[in-house]
């Protein structure tokens, strides 16, 4: 078609002769074979449904056929820790390699390692976390092809627990193509190397789910160094030692060639804040084992707490936390008038789990309490406390290793080793260089100033938090923090003072 200027505005007009012919195609068109091809048009777009509907039949019809005579697989539970582990190494080795384009966008609950304290306190935005979205995916790993599948109806049911991190929790079907399982047996190991190589630097930290039904991974935290947990040397040494025997493998024969029952029991007791749940979650670190924590306060009944330690596997730590308010017949007119929670847990029903006919073996069963006075005899009896030990409040001593370490070159997080300077921030925002030598001298001067024997830890940590920044700043202020500390309403000494023993 030919456009042509109109002299008068300069505007493109099509010739009067093109319009013309225009027309006439399209009325040949609509009048013949336009509207036979227009109605097969029609006719393949409304067919089009129902053959979608056919193949994928057929597909899945095919498929069945298939997976029944040429596919192995294996099923792993929504609730099994190996699901988690084959989960991980998924995401990590398949998922995200794949740019996929499917997500869930969720709130995270637990926020990270935040280091400026005044950002922490600040209200701000909640972080999005995006967890791959899929329901089956295919790939290869060595010579074998694979598929990974999970129920997307499961999946979203997870995804309603908040704490849910997208890991886990819903039932997996692993498959290759074949006969035999030995692949799949052979995936399934790597994964479990993969975990294992993780947990390395993590201690997985796991508490009964909201229904009560189940164990589930609360936490994941890094290994907390055993220096960070300040109490006597001498006891911190013979604690480890004990710990180290007990899980040597000769000492293992050595209790079943005696039928000896292989269990070790300890009980960490002390005031509030000086520390007993941070040991236990150091000592998980220091040998590779993982935590289930247990608060006695609020297991619900015998018949729970004897169902939980069911499920508690071998090669662990068990921390029975507050075993002080189990429930005796004793105690009900001590406690009377005077608000004490009792658990609903009978003392009966802890011993029976802690060493009854049924009771499991090759874990280690760790009790705290604040008020060591109020426990029976029965519970602490040998066999069951083999070694108690007292978490009391911060001395001199003590106070000096916590500076270093809190004012210390940071060498974990530095490629180089940690040179003989350290550098802070003074009074006056500049930088303030000096040797190690000044600094244990710092923290001399800075225990010097601690009355012994009269904060926890966690008074003194929350004083750390203020001065992070300056260590000369912090021996600055020392002074006056402990003068407000001690005026203060002094806190309510009940506890009695256990000696340590060690028994075999």
């Amino acid at each position: 078609m030919a456009l042509h200027s109109s002299p008068g505005n300069g505007v493109l007009m099509p010739h009067i002769h093109d319009l013309g012919l225009l027309k006439d195609s399209l009325g040949r068109w609509a009048s013949g074979q336009g509207i036979t091809r227009l109605g097969s048009l029609a006719a393949c777009i409304s067919v089009a449904p129902v053959a979608w509907r056919f193949l994928k039949a057929a597909w899945t019809e095919s498929y069945s056929w298939i997976r029944q005579f040429f596919v192995a697989s294996v099923t792993v539970p929504g609730r099994d820790p190996l699901n988690r582990n084959v989960m991980s190494w998924v995401i990590a080795n398949v998922v995200q390699h794949r740019g996929i384009r499917s997500f869930t966008a969720t709130t995270r609950v637990h926020a990270g390692d935040i280091v400026d304290r005044a950002a922490f306190l600040k209200k701000k935005r909640r972080v999005v976390q995006y967890l791959p979205h899929f329901d089956t995916t295919i790939f290869w790993h060595g010579s074998c092809l694979y598929f990974v599948s999970r129920p997307l109806d499961s999946y979203r049911a997870s995804m309603s627990d908040p704490s849910y991190d997208g890991i886990g929790g819903e039932e997996l079907t692993i498959g290759c193509l074949g006969w035999s399982t030995e692949p799949i047996k052979k995936l399934i190991q790597t994964c479990q190397d993969y975990a294992d190589k993780q947990a390395e630097f993590f201690v997985i930290i796991y508490a009964r789910d909201r229904y009560g039904s189940s164990w589930q991974p609360k936490a994941r935290k890094p290994i907390r160094q055993l220096d960070s947990v300040h109490f006597d040397d001498t006891l911190k040494a013979t604690l480890l030692a004990d710990i180290r025997n007990y899980l040597d493998p000769g000492t293992k024969r050595l209790y079943r060639g005696r039928n000896m029952p292989y269990r070790r029991g300890y009980l960490f007791y002390g005031p509030p804040g000086t520390g007993k749940s941070s040991l236990s979650t150091a000592l998980a670190g220091e040998f590779g084992l993982d935590l289930y924590e247990v608060k006695i306060p609020c297991v619900a009944s015998d018949q729970d707490l004897e169902q939980m330690f069911m499920e508690i596997p071998p090669q662990c730590i068990a921390l029975l936390e507050d075993v002080d308010a189990i429930w005796t017949d004793r105690d009900s007119e001590k406690d009377e008038g005077q608000g004490v929670t009792r658990s609903s847990c009978t003392l009966s029903g802890l011993l029976n789990v802690l060493d009854g006919v049924g009771s499991g073996e090759g874990r280690i069963v760790i009790m705290t309490t604040n008020k060591p006075d109020r426990l029976d005899s029965a519970l602490v009896r040998p066999g069951r406390v083999d070694l108690k030990l007292m978490l009391g409040n911060i001395s001199r001593k003590s106070a000096e290793q916590m500076f270093v370490r809190m004012f210390a070159p940071d060498t974990a997080s530095s490629p180089t080793p940690a040179k003989s300077t350290h550098e802070t921030v003074g009074s006056n925002g500049e930088p303030a260089l000096f040797d190690l030598e000044t600094l244990h001298k710092l923290a001399l001067e800075f225990a010097s100033q601690i009355p012994e024997d009269t904060f926890t830890p966690s008074q003194l940590q929350g004083f750390f938090q203020l001065h992070l920044n300056s260590a000369t700043e912090a021996v600055a202020n020392i002074s006056s923090w402990v003068g407000r500390e001690l005026s203060r309403s002094p806190p309510d000494d009940d506890i009695s003072v256990v000696s340590e023993e060690k028994t075999s």
